[in-house]
């Protein structure tokens, strides 16, 4: 017992000290990547405020120029600008709309007004006296304006007449309210109406009053100014009005010139003129505070969703790499065509090396530093943002160096496109399109040139595991894998079925599905050291464990776990690759000989019968662990049928659950769900049932019977 508890002490100690280990790698990662962080924003404020602050003059109004003025930048003349826009505003007719339902309630009140009166003229036909004070009462308030009298008078009238007025003021109404009238017009059709119902020879005087009455009553407003369209022609013939604008590198104001208050207000809108020390040092402190803000925004998101990254000295530095790299070049680039930016290619090298979504969020914060710095127009950000994109879209499953250049290909096709309608929409010279489009072109080409010739480059000195890289892994002519597939059959066989299951399951759940797959197919070069102690390679060969102790044997098959790892890391394999390996045994139980050893002492140390771990903390990991179990357990089955593989796979994950695997894991029960529905699915393909082919007695049959169809060939 005493030793127990001593045995018990020292994974505590060394679990401290592993801590403490972890502690201090970490301190000094984050040291690392604080110090990178400050040294790009630094290297772009010097930059930006070289570029920012360059031809920025001096002066004041009423001094004389000591030297020629030429506009670093367009300046755009806003005044004079302005002027011109409000001008053609205030010429433009507004758009007007027709409200139809007013039409619609207006001739609904007539109607409904005439068949009151026909109800009331029905109902009490026998005692009209009573029939007409019973309506007038009915109808004192109408909308009509029509006294007690009139409405006596008018439900006195016959049927005949009261069809004619009804005809009358509805057709009326709807004529007039048909094309839209408002408040003026309203006016003018009252005035034309009476002229025409007085001009009308086959109703009385009484009749043409109660339809004016009737008519005034209901036509109303319905023609309305719409004024989201009009704002919308006003917008739209607005921005056809060019921007009163003085182009950059025009000789602005000449040597010995006194500076107007015009001219001075406008350098100074145009950012040319600085007043004062006070005024430098307030745009620089802008200047910071902006990167400032960007940075912080940009490496938030690298805290709360690319945790990794942040952890990580390699990834973070391979990230600020590129991310300087492609804004200093920027300029260069510009220069000779602001189309031929590779920034393309940033987004290319960033999502294989990193992670396609980083490729979106610094590939923007590029791209604003490199619009302030070189000045991009609007609809050339635009391009760029959108090749950022395609980019994301079409990187996502590259596996092949060569899948580079289809995406540089895409790219050109996108800036050539957005070019031409640029060009469209700008109404640009046609003879300055080509060399436009012909760089847009270039751009592609150029940034799949520079992706893939930079990534050697990154993958060597940062030890960076590409898709590529992995590929070349997976060529069974690799040492290691060639002589799993000479020592180790079985094993190898097994490790390519692991690597079919784990791939597809990585790929439905989102995980790295190429380096999952190469992962498994080494997972096991562990065996190599003793491939006869597995049951996979044992065909025709006796069990050797049947002849050893269960805690020996236990030790054999945990041992396969530290030689395999240092094969794999004499032989240069990548650390992502040798960290998922090395995870997928987790600290589980060597079941079968623990097994062995509880028959004969019920008291057995089950520490004795588990794997050192670590436990899976990637869904890597997690893959090859449960793909690695699930394949063997298959194999046990005698009849593998889709409800035995299913019940299966349940157990080994319920399992591994409980025995806490997973606690390390970025993993939930619904993509466990996922990965049991992928296994199940390849796993049915594998084991589907096969028809029995029926004996047949080849000696009934003539040899020559199967040279008939070479001889009808003849």
């Amino acid at each position: 017992m005493a030793q127990n508890k001593n045995s018990n002490k020292k994974p505590k100690n060394n679990s401290n000290n592993r801590k403490h280990i972890h502690f201090k790698v970490r301190n000094k990662t984050i040291l690392i990547n604080f110090s990178l962080l400050i040294l790009s924003l630094l290297i772009v404020f010097f930059t930006l405020n070289n570029a920012g602050f360059y031809g920025i003059y001096n002066y004041q109004p009423g001094n004389m120029l000591l030297e020629d003025i030429y506009l670093q930048n367009d300046i755009v003349d806003f005044a004079a600008t302005d002027a011109l826009k409000q001008q053609k505003a205030a010429e433009i007719e507004p758009v007007m709309y027709v409200d139809f339902s007013k039409q619609v309630e207006s001739k609904k009140s007539l109607t409904e007004f005439f068949t009151r009166l026909s109800e009331i003229k029905s109902d009490y036909s026998d005692d009209s006296e009573l029939m007409k004070k019973i309506y007038a009462g009915i109808e004192r308030k109408n909308i009509y304006g029509l006294t007690s009298e009139e409405l006596m008078t008018l439900i006195s009238l016959n049927n005949e007449k009261l069809s004619l007025l009804q005809n009358y003021a509805v057709d009326i109404t709807v004529e007039n309210m048909s094309s839209g009238i408002n408040e003026i017009e309203k006016l003018e059709a009252i005035t034309t109406i009476r002229s025409y119902i007085d001009a009308q020879s086959d109703i009385s005087d009484f009749d043409k009053s109660i339809l004016n009455k009737l008519i005034t009553g209901v036509l109303v407003e319905n023609k309305f100014i719409d004024q989201v369209k009009t704002n919308q022609k006003i917008d739209t013939e607005i921005s056809k009005i060019e921007d009163v604008v003085y182009k950059k590198g025009t000789l602005f104001l000449q040597k010995g010139t006194i500076l107007s208050e015009e001219n001075y207000i406008l350098l100074k809108s145009g950012g040319v003129i600085v007043e004062s020390t006070w005024d430098s040092i307030t745009m620089k402190l802008g200047l910071i505070m902006m990167l400032i803000m960007l940075w912080g925004i940009l490496h938030l998101y690298l805290t709360f969703f690319e945790k990794n990254i942040m952890a990580s000295t390699k990834k973070y530095g391979i990230l600020m790499s590129l991310f300087l790299t492609f804004f200093l070049s920027a300029g260069f680039f510009y220069d000779i065509s602001p189309y031929l930016i590779p920034l393309p290619a940033f987004s290319i090298l960033a999502s294989i090396m990193i992670t396609p979504t980083i490729a979106i969020y610094f590939g923007i914060g590029l791209l604003i530093l490199i619009t302030m710095q070189t000045g991009l127009s609007a609809y050339t950000m635009i391009a760029y943002l959108l090749t950022i994109l395609i980019t994301r879209a079409l990187v996502k499953n590259i596996k092949q160096r060569s899948q580079v250049v289809g995406i540089g290909l895409y790219v050109s096709l996108v800036l050539v496109v957005f070019t031409l309608t640029q060009g469209i929409i700008n109404k640009t010279e046609i003879s300055d399109l080509p060399l436009s489009i012909l760089f847009s072109a270039a751009n592609g080409v150029l940034s799949a040139v520079l992706s893939i010739g930079i990534m050697p480059f990154f993958e060597s000195f940062f030890d960076v595991l590409t898709p590529f890289k992995l590929l070349e892994l997976s060529n069974p002519n690799r040492p290691l894998l060639k002589r799993l597939l000479i020592e180790a059959p079985g094993t190898y066989h097994h490790s390519i079925l692991v690597g079919n299951l784990a791939e597809t399951a990585a790929h439905d759940v989102g995980a790295n599905s190429l380096l999952t797959r190469v992962s498994s197919f080494y997972h096991d070069v562990g065996k190599l050291e003793r491939p006869y102690y597995y049951k996979e390679n044992q065909v025709g060969h006796e069990n050797p464990h049947d002849k050893l102790p269960p805690q020996v044997s236990a030790n054999f098959i945990k041992n396969h776990m530290s030689y395999g790892v240092e094969l794999l890391q004499k032989n240069k394999l990548p650390k992502e690759i040798i960290d998922v390996v090395k995870a997928h045994h987790g600290t589980s139980l060597i079941k079968y000989f623990y097994h062995r050893e509880q028959i004969n002492n019920p008291e057995v140390d089950i520490a004795k019968f588990l794997y050192s771990g670590p436990k899976p903390d990637s869904k890597e990991s997690v893959i090859l662990m449960l793909a690695d179990s699930v394949e063997a357990a298959v194999r046990s089955l005698e009849e593998p049928t889709q409800e035995s593989i299913t019940n299966l796979i349940d157990k080994i994950i319920a399992q591994k659950i409980s025995e806490n695997q997973f606690s390390n894991a970025n993993l939930t029960f619904r993509e466990l769900e996922i990965i049991k529905t992928s296994f199940l699915n390849v796993l049915s393909g594998i084991f589907h049932e096969r028809i029995a082919y029926p004996e047949i007695n080849m000696n009934q049959i003539s040899k020559n019977a199967f040279d008939q169809t070479d001889e009808k060939e003849k």
